[in-house]
């Protein structure tokens, strides 16, 4: 796992998905992550949704490359779309550019290509600066990997505790290098979460997800997962979730769309 860019943080999340490769400027960014078993999950069939981690690194830290010092961007939202699965083996590449730049923040946007070029998904990222007192923490290495061939889902503990509900246990996978859940993270629990509630079984794909984050999460505590279905019909469905702290106040709302394959 190599970077370019000392602005870059390798946490947890970018261990147990493989990425690497990593070069930032203020304008681009480019990284790679690995297909592999962990992206295959019992209910969502593939997790797309974990691909929101490496695309929320791109998109996120090249903005972090063109701020002021003392400042940092923090995501208000991202809009992920998907076109294919990732393959369970192979480079995936993934690719950020800058579309605006203010003295508030900017937004950015990037896509996910498969070993043969295809676009596979993209993203949107809208984020705003805040006066940051720390830059990230020190990085992760492989050895947090406890069960590295296994699910995502597993692999971050997220376990359905009533019908609508999911949970997931603090875990340094999970963490960005401020001690938040990492919004690509967010993103992946709520695709996992909303594909449990309709009761996917490998027959739907995620199509898109749009996340608003409204506070930080902490990653020390448990983060909870309520979904909601909005419309269930025999081709589509649509479910709206709500990430949230222990204080039960809302972390992020996501809108996630399923289609049968």
């Amino acid at each position: 796992m190599t970077t370019s860019s000392p602005v870059f943080h390798v946490g947890g999340p970018e261990v147990m998905l493989r990425i690497g490769d990593v070069t930032v400027s203020a304008e681009r960014g480019e990284a790679r992550t690995e297909g592999g078993p962990w992206l295959a999950d019992p209910v969502a069939g593939v997790s797309r949704g974990a691909l929101a981690v490496s695309c929320d690194d791109v998109t996120g830290y090249l903005v972090a490359a063109g701020s002021p010092r003392g400042r940092w961007p923090v995501s208000l939202g991202i809009r992920m779309d998907f076109l294919a699965d990732p393959p369970l083996d192979g480079t995936l590449r993934v690719t950020g550019e800058l579309v605006a730049r203010d003295e508030r923040g900017a937004m950015t946007r990037g896509a996910v290509t498969d070993p043969s070029g295809r676009t596979i998904a993209t993203i949107i990222q809208r984020s705003h600066l805040i006066d940051a007192p720390r830059t990230p923490g020190e990085h992760a290495t492989p050895q947090i990997l406890e069960a590295p061939e296994s699910p995502v889902r597993e692999q971050l503990g997220l376990v359905e505790t009533s019908p609508g509900v999911a949970s997931m246990a603090p875990t340094v996978l999970s963490a960005n290098g401020m001690g938040s859940v990492h919004g690509g993270i967010l993103v992946c629990g709520c695709e996992l979460a909303a594909s449990t509630c309709v009761g996917a079984e490998g027959d739907m794909r995620t199509t898109s997800i749009d996340i608003t984050y409204v506070r930080p999460c902490d990653a020390v505590g448990t983060t909870t997962f309520t979904s909601e279905i909005l419309h269930r019909g025999r081709s589509l469905s649509v479910v709206r979730v709500v990430a949230a702290n222990e204080g039960r106040k809302p972390a992020a709302i996501a809108t996630v769309v399923l289609q049968h394959i």
